[in-house]
């Protein structure tokens, strides 16, 4: 304000580097705009991933309590990227079997086998799967040959579509296998389904398929030469 009134030169030297000032801010910000711009994006991100971890520890400081309390949850809904959540409630279930765990699930793999850890010992661990790959077979004989006091079993299973999981005699209904959940929104409801219901088509078509192969075993090959 005082170059402006001053007329000396001292006055006017200051007028012109104030100007020179705000012309060099005006073109600063005009050149990095975009920058400015990301980091308050950057920032906004931040906030919002800030406050979608509190709700996240919010909920397993609500399902531990639950647990505490003797309480679980018989029917839900996972939103898509809440696999650790998801994750955390089926080990929550694992914990729970007393004698026997039985999963009824088409697609199978190493992360499966370890969320089966955390159960109990001396609980006993059955995999009803669609395919048992010959990866499958060999993370399970790896798994077995590393526990040989708590190996797993996986049998074949034909017919199946949903997935099931078994603690003791309760049946939790899923809406995604278990190597997946959290990936994408999935409904999980506690049902009352027993285990024989649920493999009962799949035990028969497993019958048919047996009895089939029997049959072309007994049937007479003739070769001509």
């Amino acid at each position: 304000m005082l170059s402006s009134v001053l007329k000396s030169k001292v006055a006017v030297n200051v007028s012109i580097a104030i100007m020179d000032a705000f012309v060099a801010m005006r073109q600063y910000l005009y050149q990095n705009g975009g920058i400015i711009n990301r980091l308050s994006n950057v920032e906004a991100k931040d906030l919002e991933q800030d406050a979608r971890l509190l709700d996240h520890d919010h909920k397993i400081d609500s399902l531990f309590e639950a647990m505490d309390r003797g309480e679980l949850k018989t029917k839900g809904l996972f939103y898509n990227n809440q696999e650790f959540d998801a994750y955390v409630f089926v080990c929550n279930l694992i914990r729970q079997a007393k004698k026997r765990i039985v999963l009824v699930d088409r697609y199978v793999n190493e992360k499966t086998l370890a969320m089966m850890l955390k159960r109990e010992k001396g609980v006993s661990v059955t995999i009803y799967t669609y395919d048992k790959s010959k990866v499958l077979e060999m993370d399970l004989a790896t798994y077995n040959e590393q526990y040989p006091d708590s190996p797993m079993q996986v049998l074949p299973s034909y017919g199946m579509h949903d997935r099931f999981l078994f603690i003791d005699d309760t049946a939790y209904h899923f809406g995604a296998s278990l190597k997946d959940l959290g990936k994408n929104t999935f409904f999980f409801t506690q049902e009352d389904f027993t285990l024989d219901e649920v493999l009962k088509e799949s035990q028969k078509i497993q019958s048919e398929k047996e009895s089939r192969a029997l049959q072309d075993d007994n049937v007479p090959r003739l070769f001509c030469l």
